[in-house]
């Protein structure tokens, strides 16, 4: 056990006293930051070009409402402050209509030859409206053509206008008055809480309201920060040990130590490092939690099963990692057989959609139940209120322990002979067969 310590300790001091530790400790906030920084100069680094689009009223009752709707938007609805002349900062696109009529011959067709026009760069979008849209029985629709999908922002606002005006069409035939619109329009709030508890002394404590920012935030940063921890520890633990092989290195450290003893002092070094790193992310987020009030919306023993699953996680993963690290001689042999071992680490945030909508589901419940997958969904659906039932955490917690230990014990018998073998890359099966002998 001392050999053991030594190797561990070894690895944890030289990785956290690198440079690249403490660069990667800083740099993780600077880009955060950065990407929020970007995102705050760059908010007013708008296109402004006006965007021109051909309208089709093959109603001839909408354009005119349509114009009046644009020369309202671009004389008040386009700018980020209210004052007036020079000082006035736009901040979107003028929109400016043109009409088109449908020509003599209804035969000829008139999205041929604004496509053109599009494409030419004197227009941007062309729409064409169905002569019966005004009939909610005929099915009839505004046909929006541009060679630009991804600009939302002219398609949005002409859908919003014409169905503004089509309603106003309709409660004028219906003869509603403003009020009787208004009222059957009006909606009311809907405000989440979560149950109400009663003491054992019969007293009622009122239910909280939930806050639904929270609520997906707390499983879908711990997924993502578990995740991002599994990514940056284990594969530097594979090349860690690929290069000490590569260098012969290994070759003489087993002269004084097993390579189990070699493997295991690695595993807790690199795990240890893991737990460094998530620590330092974690107090970061009890601070940001502090100042944001929200501190007693988050359990303490949410942290603690975040930290007992991230360990667990490392202990899989970088136990997998280093075996197949400890097999191969070459790098391009390592690339192969992670392929797979990435489909296992991939697969909890692939499935982290339908957990995350329905965290009491049979799917969610089975594959939170998937050991190599337990950490991650586990962990999310902890956070989640209700969260699972007493006996979905105790499985899950000894299945991930069980197998956890069974990587270890595989990886120890992988690593064991992996570690002097040269030549051939091995493949899945022959690595099967280093696990079962003896």
């Amino acid at each position: 056990m001392k050999k053991i310590l030594v190797v561990a300790s070894n690895e944890y001091l030289i990785a956290v006293t690198s440079k690249a530790f403490l660069i990667g400790v800083i740099m993780m906030p600077v880009f955060m930051g950065g990407a929020i920084g970007v995102q705050y100069l760059t908010r007013d680094q708008v296109d402004l070009t006006t965007r021109k689009i051909a309208i089709v009223d093959e109603t001839g009752r909408l354009f005119a409402s349509l114009a009046q709707a644009a020369d309202a938007r671009n004389k008040n609805g386009i700018y980020s402050n209210d004052q007036e002349g020079e000082a006035r900062q736009q901040s979107a696109a003028k929109f400016e209509l043109q009409q088109v009529q449908l020509g003599e011959d209804n035969g000829k067709r008139i999205d041929v030859p604004l496509t053109k026009r599009v494409k030419n760069g004197e227009l941007f979008a062309f729409a064409i409206i169905d002569p019966d849209v005004f009939d909610p029985n005929s099915g009839g629709v505004v046909r929006y053509h541009s060679q630009t999908p991804s600009y939302q922002a002219l398609s949005n606002w002409l859908q919003k206008a014409i169905n503004l005006e089509i309603k106003r069409a309709r409660i004028d035939e219906l003869g509603l008055s403003p009020e009787s619109v208004a009222a059957l329009s009006s909606q009311t709030a809907l405000q989440q809480f979560g149950l109400v508890e009663t003491t054992a002394g019969g007293d009622v404590i009122e239910a909280k309201e939930e806050n639904r920012i929270l609520t997906f935030a707390l499983p879908f940063g711990g997924i993502m920060l578990m995740f991002m921890m599994i990514m940056t520890i284990a594969p530097a633990m594979l090349n860690n040990v690929l290069e000490e092989k590569m260098q012969k290195i290994s070759e003489f450290l087993i002269s004084s130590i097993t390579p189990f003893q070699l493997m295991m002092g690695k595993l807790i070094g690199t795990v240890g490092i893991g737990l460094t790193l998530s620590t330092i992310y974690l107090g970061a987020a009890i601070g940001l939690a502090h100042y944001f009030d929200i501190s007693d919306s988050i359990p303490f023993s949410l942290y603690a099963w975040f930290v007992f699953y991230l360990f667990a996680a490392l202990v899989i993963f970088g136990s997998i990692f280093s075996a197949i690290g400890a097999a191969c001689s070459e790098i391009k042999d390592a690339q192969s057989l992670m392929t797979p071992v990435i489909m296992l680490v991939v697969i909890p945030v692939m499935c982290m959609g339908p957990v995350l909508d329905s965290p009491t589901s049979l799917f969610a419940k089975a594959v939170s139940l998937f050991p190599p997958a337990t950490p991650m969904l586990m962990f999310a659906r902890i956070a989640i209120p209700p969260g699972p039932a007493a006996w979905e955490i105790v499985l899950g917690t000894l299945l991930t322990i069980a197998f956890a230990i069974g990587c270890v014990w595989a990886a120890g018998k992988v690593f064991r002979i992996g570690i002097l073998s040269q030549g051939q890359a091995p493949t899945m099966a022959k690595l099967a067969q280093w696990i079962i002998s003896k």
